[in-house]
């Protein structure tokens, strides 16, 4: 067995080409190889006439299934399996065994033990007990192994751990939309099996290497670099300001009591003692502000290279690992920043002589009192690292469907202004321009339709098994079991467009400028009137709670209570005549621009977050939205 305190395997080098690793892959002997290397192994002994199932290895000669009949020796080598661990080194830049990697054989049992060894025969890091372990077994005794220095078996982890699971070792696979979070087949098994977000990394990061997404996160680091050192050269005038009133504020209370020392000697001694704990105290809380500024600027820095090291990568999971862990580190910078400005201070010293002080008298206390003015450090809102920034595009996880609504007995071709699903995952649309509403089943089939008197506008679920729509001056209620059965209408006095609903009650936007609340026994019990002066009707919706509701204006989404007081107003060059909107459970919003043929998302704090559809899924002006029950 080989064992030596330096490195003498080379665990990085091809034991073909004496290279450095280029693609490597394993054969079932667990030797690893550069694909090139052993695709010419396999080319020669094609080219020698050898007749066999198996290939050699060239090492130990241990037998690997050979090229099929159909296969070439180039596409036998590409399929093998790639050494990740191999990859893992290659990517991080380490050559040598100088940063400390967690034991694999630990890791597969949840355990996070560091390495104090590398077998190069098993290509696997080992700890304390897995290399004396390995020295004992008979099948693994004449492994050659490479024992860490000391300086290596410090508690470090290899920057490659952001490409694999910390708990299974294992390569991101998935990014589950449910809980923001990067998962291996394992975890997905283990903690994700009731999610229904589930996203591939390898699809989601295609695109990812012409550098689109880590442009603007590095303009955005730019942006955070530069409002931190604005903030530390305010700071640290302010500190220079400090040190220049405690100066000039000394020399006054020295100068008025330089003539009567012999009197006030007692009195002078706490006035300074007061001004120095506070100058002092000042001085710590400023100087505190900016050693945070300047870590932070030093860690952005960190995420600079990180992310300029990562567009230089081949792989484009690792590219999009690294903008989205970088991504994450940001929106850390801003609350970071956030926090240190709302405590940033301009501190402004004064002294106030007491008004009996010059007349002196011998039962004097004091000769004045100290005092702290405040005035608020410029504002420089970190809002400006997201504007006029190109938003990312997600690619939805599941296939898109598009189906045909029109009837074949309908003349007219359909004009869906808006829809809505059933919890039986029914879908219920409303044909503005045949005068009907369809029932379709779960496999997009028109079961029933209901023709009405007047065009419908706009729909919303009631309840289980009943829908509104606005037709005209009314609000139509239809019962929605195997067929749809109209059961009353709700007259009004004004045109009816947008409508929704929320634990039964029904709210209507109307021409009178209104938005209208009915309750279950279709009397109306809230009237937010003149809400918005609009040429052109709003679509709404409601939060599950009814305290928000959400509507479109032209080129905006706006936010506001159940009094019609307007809380936030987003708008989005991405969102041109916004049409059709609706919110989810966790008040993520989601609004169709019908002339930018955009589908958005929006935070419930009014912060854009992607382009969730674009006209690059060949959408084409949408009018309305809505979610599936699930």
């Amino acid at each position: 067995m080989a064992e030596t305190q330096e490195a003498t395997y080379k665990p990085l080098n091809c034991p073909i080409c004496l290279e450095t690793f280029e693609s490597p892959k394993v054969l079932v002997c667990l030797h690893t190889f550069c694909e090139k290397c052993i695709c010419r192994h396999a080319h020669s002994l094609k080219e020698a006439g050898a007749q066999s199932d198996t290939i050699a290895c060239p090492i130990c000669r241990s037998p690997t299934p050979a090229p099929s009949a159909d296969q070439t020796p180039d596409e036998w080598a590409a399929k093998l399996t790639t050494n990740s661990i191999i990859l893992s080194l290659l990517a991080s830049g380490q050559p040598n065994m100088d940063d400390s990697v967690y034991c694999q054989p630990c890791l597969t049992l949840g355990k996070q033990n560091m390495s104090v060894a590398y077998c190069g025969t098993c290509s696997e890091y080992l700890c304390n007990i897995c290399y004396s372990c390995h020295k004992s077994f008979k099948i693994s005794k004449d492994h050659s192994i490479t024992v860490q220095s000391v300086s290596a078996q410090q508690n470090r982890i290899s920057t490659q751990d952001m490409y694999r699971c910390s708990v299974h070792w294992k390569k991101y696979k998935y990014l589950c939309s449910n809980h923001k979070e990067l998962c291996c087949s394992n975890c997905v098994i283990k903690d994700h099996r009731k999610c229904d977000e589930l996203l591939l990394v390898k699809e989601l990061s295609k695109g990812s290497k012409e550098g689109q997404d880590s442009s603007q996160i590095s303009e955005k680091l730019e942006s955070a670099n530069k409002i931190f050192m604005t903030l530390v050269e305010s700071l640290s005038k302010n500190l220079e300001s400090i040190d220049q009133q405690k100066i000039a504020i000394t020399k006054s209370i020295q100068d008025w009591t330089i003539t009567m020392r012999k009197h006030i000697d007692r009195l002078e001694t706490p006035a300074l003692e007061e001004l120095n704990q506070m100058c002092k105290q000042e001085n710590i809380k400023v100087s505190d502000q900016i050693m945070e500024c300047k870590r932070a600027i030093a860690a952005i820095a960190t995420s600079k290279e990180m992310l300029m090291g990562g567009r230089k990568s081949e792989d484009d999971t690792k590219i999009f690992i690294t903008t989205n862990k970088v991504s994450r580190q940001v929106l850390k910078y801003l609350e970071k920043y956030k926090t240190i400005e709302n405590n940033s201070e301009i501190v402004e010293l004064e002294f106030h002589f007491d008004s009996t002080f010059e007349g002196m008298s011998a039962t004097l206390s004091s000769i004045g009192k100290l005092t702290r003015q405040v005035v608020r450090i410029p504002r420089l809102s970190s809002d400006m690292l997201f504007e006029n920034t190109k938003m990312p595009k997600i690619q939805p996880n599941s296939k898109m469907v598009t189906f045909n609504a029109q009837i074949r007995s309908e003349e007219d071709i359909c004009d869906i202004h808006s829809g809505v699903f059933l919890l039986d995952d029914r879908l219920v649309l409303c044909d503005w321009a045949n005068f009907n509403l369809k029932l379709f089943d779960r496999r997009l089939q028109c079961v029933s339709y209901l023709n009405m008197e007047d065009q419908p506008k706009y729909i919303c679920r009631v309840d289980e098994s009943t829908v509104a729509v606005t037709v005209d001056r009314d609000i139509q209620l239809v019962s929605v079991t195997n067929t749809l059965t109209p059961l009353r209408r709700i007259n009004e006095r004004h045109t009816c467009y947008g409508i929704a609903s929320y634990q039964q009650n029904i709210i209507v936007d109307t021409e009178g400028d209104s938005l209208i609340t009915y309750g279950t026994l279709d009397k109306i019990i809230n009237r937010i009137i003149s809400y918005d002066k609009l040429d052109v009707h709003n679509t709404h919706c409601v939060s599950q709670d009814g305290q928000r509701i959400y509507y479109t204006r032209k080129n905006a989404v706006v936010t506001m209570n159940m009094e019609g007081t307007k809380l936030i107003k987003f708008e989005s060059t991405y969102l041109r005549d916004a049409s059709g909107i609706t919110v989810d459970k966790q008040g993520i919003i989601y609004c169709c621009g019908k002339e930018s043929n955009t589908v958005i998302t929006v935070t419930p704090e009014g912060r854009q977050l992607c382009v969730l559809l674009s006209q690059d899924h060949k959408l084409q002006n949408p009018q309305g939205i809505f979610f599936h029950s699930k």
